[in-house]
């Protein structure tokens, strides 16, 4: 399908923008196939008698032809985004196939953080009130509607699924519900939805390493053969991501990377696996499921372990159906629970830029999309240099067409300026909107 249409009108509106600024058992083999009881017959046969007959002369049989070589279709570009500039940079053209025309829609993202998410909470009588645990409140319609007000049209539902599945990983049903109704809500609102595995890298549920690779193979199988089945005939702007940040939990190496450590490697083999399980699992089902778009990533989520040769892209029954996803809170002593470094000066702009353009030359620039799941700054009473780091992301997002999704916890008003984390921007409950320089600034150039 041809894009140039599509991404002329984008790249006109960034020009405006920036002047404006549970099959859990194993599967049942196939029967075996019934052996037919020949009877032969018994009828004595007389021998012929000893002749010469010459052998007629074999021909030598035809070769086989070779098969003709696929052809795969040449990667175009849309050299109309390469004509746009934002603030002197010029915005990166992008392939011209389905894939980047549905990412191109992907606008401002938020994520609806330490709600579904909450994991491991002894302290509440009934599960549904896992929601509310981490982050104090349900989510409310009203929530929603003031983030498509404000200019976001993509969410992304983290969900952790282990403390609401049996002995066999069936999911409880009011789980689900709830879940459901959330996405469906979304997906009503016409938002790009993401629902993925969160918090559930641990050995007994998801843990990338051979040692626990059967373990993890299984709880990947039976979540998604669940999840696919239960969604299949919802729209493909409900995109499945197989797992977040897998990783070597409460080891040295957890949120470390390395191609030359072995362990590291034999983790990445089996997240490769994993992968390569999730995307079968999800076509099988069929319906909507046969080509909706599936986000996979590398090891942590890390930028740097996912631009590496280590990562591969799972073999595909759809075409341009896949999205890498990366993790960003660069520079970590600025935007994470550190304390002390509150300026987004130039280096830090460098560092966040070089991710952006790493991405775009491993990945966008051989056809494949990508996103940043997750990006943000804790606030260290340091507005203005938050409000900085949130307009130059959005200008790197649109640049290099990589959409990016805020994290949001709905945690505001931080006192410490130290170690608390504070990501929120929209109040959960009520839907008002707390921090909105911030908010605009996520937004403006994707605004008209």
């Amino acid at each position: 399908m041809k894009l140039k249409k599509t991404a002329l009108i984008l790249a006109m509106t960034l020009v405006l923008s920036a002047c404006g600024k549970n099959a859990d058992a194993d599967p049942v083999p196939a029967p075996e196939p019934e052996i037919q009881q020949v009877q032969y017959d018994t009828e004595t046969v007389t021998p012929a008698p000893d002749t010469d007959v010459p052998e007629e002369p074999q021909e030598d049989p035809e070769p086989e032809p070779e098969p003709e070589p696929v052809e795969e279709e040449p990667l175009t570009f849309i050299e109309d985004m390469g004509t746009t500039t934002i603030n002197g940079y010029t915005v990166k053209p992008v392939p011209d196939n389905d894939a980047f025309e549905f990412v191109l829609g992907m606008h401002g993202g938020i994520n609806l953080g330490n709600a579904f998410d909450a994991s491991d909470c002894t302290w509440v009588a009934n599960e549904l009130d896992y929601e509310s645990a981490w982050c104090g409140a349900r989510t409310t319609y009203a929530y929603i509607d003031s983030l498509c007000n404000e200019g976001f049209n993509v969410i992304r539902i983290p969900v952790s699924w282990h403390n609401h599945v049996d002995a066999n990983y069936n999911i409880s049903q009011a789980w689900l519900a709830r879940v459901t109704d959330i996405v469906d809500y979304c997906l009503g609102k016409d938002m790009y939805v993401i629902i993925n595995i969160h918090h559930d890298t641990d050995k007994n549920y998801f843990y990338p390493d051979s040692a626990h690779l059967d373990q993890t193979l299984k709880y990947t199988e039976a979540i998604w053969s669940q999840l696919a089945e239960h969604f299949k005939d919802r729209s493909n702007k409900l995109i499945f991501e197989c797992i977040n940040e897998p990783r070597l939990r409460d080891t040295d190496l957890e949120w470390w990377f390395s191609s030359e450590n072995d362990t590291v490697l034999d983790a990445y083999d089996a997240l490769m696996q994993a992968n390569q399980l999730f995307v079968d699992t999800v076509r099988a089902t069929g319906g909507n499921n046969a080509d909706r778009f599936l986000v996979v990533c590398g090891y942590c989520q890390m930028p740097s372990a996912t631009t590496s040769d280590n990562f591969s892209l799972p073999t595909d029954s759809a075409k341009n159906r896949i999205i890498v996803s990366v993790h960003s809170y660069r520079p970590y002593e600025f935007a994470g629970e550190v304390p002390g470094k509150t300026e987004f000066g130039e280096a830090a702009k460098k560092d966040n830029k070089q991710v952006f353009s790493s991405l775009y030359d491993r990945f966008i620039a051989n056809g494949i999309p990508v996103i940043i799941g997750e990006y943000g700054c804790i606030d260290k009473n340091n507005d203005a240099d938050r409000l900085e780091y949130y307009r130059f992301m959005g200008e790197c997002s649109a640049l290099y067409s990589i959409p990016i999704i805020a994290w949001d916890n709905n945690e505001f008003n931080n006192t410490n300026a130290a170690v608390a984390e504070t990501f929120g921007f929209i109040d959960r409950a009520s839907g008002n909107v707390i921090l909105k320089e911030l908010v605009d600034a996520m937004t403006a150039t994707y605004r008209q």
